[in-house]
């Protein structure tokens, strides 16, 4: 009888251990040339938060929360609820992460972020001023070989416009649905404004390759400079539309 208590005595001690272990003990794991910095850390391992996570100085995520779901470690996963915000009017994103053994899944994930704060990550060959938001919804994503297993998700920009050396550009709301194909990364762009409509399809291959195809016209109200250049882009159809064709690698 005595031997049940301290076993059961033990057992309740370890998993108090488990159960409260602190969120700093997360920064072990992280290599030293990774170039990821934390800031403040909060909460435990299970249950904690980052008052800001850092990557190279280049990409920030503040006030970062977790809480795994201990409910789906009956399948054999490590799933978590996370959560952050750069501000209400900068970025912010919420959704869940789950690993298993067939890798990394993502469902549930909605990230809404300045159309500023993302073009601030890509460097352009001309110098623009977007304005507008971006909301990136992704339904369910699974890894895959090379990059993607499955992915059902779209990109929304709301009342996007760039402002150009040229002239400024209303594009109204384009959107973009999100897939995988053979492995690859597949959006679907569609855009119409009364100035420029464009459709094309861009894919993500093996090794960093790309491909964008479509096609993209500029109506009356667009600006002339603007509209001329459009032709250097690609040769055009009988119904005036510019033909896109780009191939590259990142």
């Amino acid at each position: 009888m005595k031997l049940k208590i301290s076993l059961a005595f033990i057992t309740l001690y370890l998993i108090s251990l488990v159960l409260t272990v602190p969120a700093s003990m997360v920064t072990r794991f992280i290599p030293e040339n990774s170039g990821v910095q934390i800031g403040h850390i909060s909460g435990t391992l299970w249950n904690g938060k980052f008052s800001q996570l850092d990557y190279r100085n280049q990409f920030q995520l503040q006030k970062l929360t977790w809480k795994f779901d201990w409910l789906a470690l009956l399948t054999l996963k490590l799933k978590a609820d996370v959560r952050f915000n750069n501000g209400r009017k900068v970025m912010s994103g919420v959704g869940s992460v789950a690993y298993g053994f067939s890798g990394l899944t993502l469902f549930d994930i909605e990230i809404d972020m300045k159309a500023t704060e993302l073009l601030s990550y890509i460097k352009l060959p001309i110098p623009i001023t977007p304005s507008g938001k971006f909301s990136l919804v992704i339904e369910n994503a699974t890894q895959g070989v090379p990059y993607c297993g499955e992915l059902d998700g779209y990109l929304v920009w709301h009342e996007g416009k760039i402002q150009t050396p040229m002239g400024n550009i209303n594009l109204a709301t384009p959107s973009m649905d999100l897939n995988c194909a053979e492995g690859g990364l597949l959006a679907s762009l569609k855009q119409h404004s009364e100035q420029l409509t464009t459709h094309a399809e861009i894919s993500l291959k093996e090794g960093g390759n790309y491909q964008l195809k479509g096609t993209i016209i500029g109506g009356e109200k667009l600006d002339p400079s603007i509209l001329q250049a459009l032709s250097w882009l690609g040769p055009k159809t009988e119904a005036g539309e510019t033909v896109l064709n780009f191939k590259g690698r990142l």
